[in-house]
């Protein structure tokens, strides 16, 4: 059955469970019919032999039986006999029809007769199927058995001819079924056909390709909606990677392109050893940036599978003046003051080293588009929490500057990796475009959200979300809480 279609394997499968059920259905039809005609047949042998007892003792001498000329009558009649038995069970005389066919009541038929419980039973008369009934008379004083019975030639031919029936309507059954089922299977299989060829040119590479808008909110209409779904964050998550390979190509070969043409012109003459160490400071130097690039994206690809330990308590207000003091060269060049308001006890849970790298980022970004002069907060604040030894809550963190903002249009793409706010200048400036969708990917690994939560000519204010709470509330570290919301600064 390997060898066959689903469609096909489905319609087998159906109508061999059909076949069963009817079989099954056939058989109950059949015994039931059986069943009934032999209990009709039996109170017809009954009101047979009471009256055949009645009349075999009417007589002034002696049992005997009377015998119904049928082949002198027009008709069909039922083909009745009779046998008599005396005390001890001796065959004394039976109908005509019946030969010289020895005795049908058997000792312990005799028996039960005597007792006067009326056995019923089949038995072969004469070499014919046949129902009989033994009861018992007396007649001057001496117990008699009276045997009656019936052939039922009628009922088995109408029983062989109920089975032929029932096995013709079974079989017409299954061929009818299996062709239903087949079309029935055709029918839903077309959709299912249909996501096929779709998935075949996705497979060609056409991640354009939609699958059409179910009709019916069945189950077939959910999955097609689930693959539309699922096919357009493909198409995003293709389009987002042909960005990053172009943008990342992009921005790998600046440096390269600038370190070859630096050794080329320091090689065209010989030169003092000033200059060859001053050419080599400037190799080191993009030789520098091509390794912070590159251990940015190593981050940023291990957040994005998820490659990092479990979340931990971490102390927002010790985390950001390390933070602050590792920034302080970089803010002292452009005068830039970073301020961290009290966070009275604020905690976060996440991963300590990955989450500096976040703050690191923010801060930096705050410093490094601020205007000379300017100032950077940073400050944190619990939110929703609950009551009780454990707490359930959010803590917020805010990075603000006094830059000049982010335009609207870009304040969602700032979190795209290479992407920069005008980005001659942003060059200038240095850095690689990542710091902000690192902070981005790391804060959505520990279920929480960053975004851009107001921007304008005075200012920058980056919002990151994150499961937290304060430590006046919280009994003991907690290693996992829900999803939060969460914002970064970019200008």
């Amino acid at each position: 059955m390997r060898t066959l279609s689903f469609r096909a394997r489905l319609t087998v499968r159906w109508t061999a469970a059909f076949g069963c059920v009817l079989a099954l259905l056939c058989l109950g039809v059949y015994a039931g019919t059986r069943a009934f005609l032999y209990a009709e047949l039996d109170a017809q042998l009954r009101t047979l032999a009471g009256t055949e007892l009645a009349s075999a003792t009417d007589g002034a001498t002696g049992v005997h039986f009377h015998e119904f000329p049928a082949e002198e009558v027009s008709g069909t009649f039922a083909g009745k006999f009779a046998q008599l038995y005396d005390r001890s069970g001796r065959l004394l005389s039976q109908s005509a029809v019946l030969g010289n066919a020895p005795a049908l009541v058997g000792p312990d038929r005799q028996q039960e007769a005597f007792a006067g419980r009326a056995p019923v039973f089949s038995v072969d008369a004469a070499g014919r199927p046949a129902r009989v009934i033994a009861l018992t008379t007396r007649k001057d004083g001496e117990p008699y058995i009276v045997a009656v019975g019936l052939f039922t030639e009628p009922i088995v031919t109408t029983l062989h001819r109920v089975a032929w029936l029932l096995a013709g309507l079974s079989l017409a059954g299954l061929v009818l079924t299996g062709l239903v089922g087949y079309l029935l299977a055709t029918r839903a299989l077309q959709p299912v056909a249909h996501v096929t060829e779709r998935a075949a040119r996705i497979a060609r590479g056409d991640f354009s390709a939609r699958l059409d808008h179910p009709e019916v909110d069945d189950e077939l209409g959910r999955m097609t909606r689930l693959l539309n779904e699922m096919l357009e964050r493909l198409h995003g998550s293709v389009q987002a990677n042909r960005r990053f390979a172009a943008d990342a190509s992009h921005e790998l070969r600046s440096p390269l392109t600038a370190m070859l043409g630096e050794i080329d012109v320091t090689l065209k003459r010989p030169r003092l050893a000033d200059e060859y160490r001053e050419s080599l400071l400037i190799v080191r130097d993009r030789i520098r940036q091509l390794a912070e690039m590159t251990e940015q994206l190593m981050i940023l690809v291990r957040a994005q599978e998820g490659q990092v330990v479990g979340a931990t308590e971490v102390d927002l207000e010790s985390l950001a003046h390390d933070v602050v003091g590792a920034v302080a060269p970089v803010a002292a060049e452009r005068h830039v003051t970073v301020d961290v308001r009290s966070m009275h006890g604020a905690v976060i849970y996440a991963d300590r080293g990955l989450f500096t790298r976040v703050l690191d980022n923010l801060v930096r970004n705050a410093v490094q588009y601020n205007r000379p002069g300017g100032a950077v907060t940073i400050s944190a604040d619990v939110e929703d929490a609950g009551t009780g030894d454990w707490t359930s809550a959010h803590t917020v963190l805010r990075v603000s500057d006094t830059g000049q903002g982010i335009p609207d249009a870009d304040r969602d793409r700032v979190f795209e990796r290479f992407y920069r706010v005008e980005r001659s200048r942003n060059r200038r400036m240095g850095g690689a475009g990542l710091g902000l969708a690192i902070a981005s990917e790391v804060v959505r690994l520990f279920s929480g959200t960053i975004r851009v939560a107001s921007s304008s000519p005075e200012g920058t204010t980056i919002e990151v979300r994150l499961p937290g709470a304060r430590v006046a509330t919280t009994a003991a570290p907690q290693t996992a809480q829900p999803a939060l919301n969460v914002t970064a600064p970019c200008s």
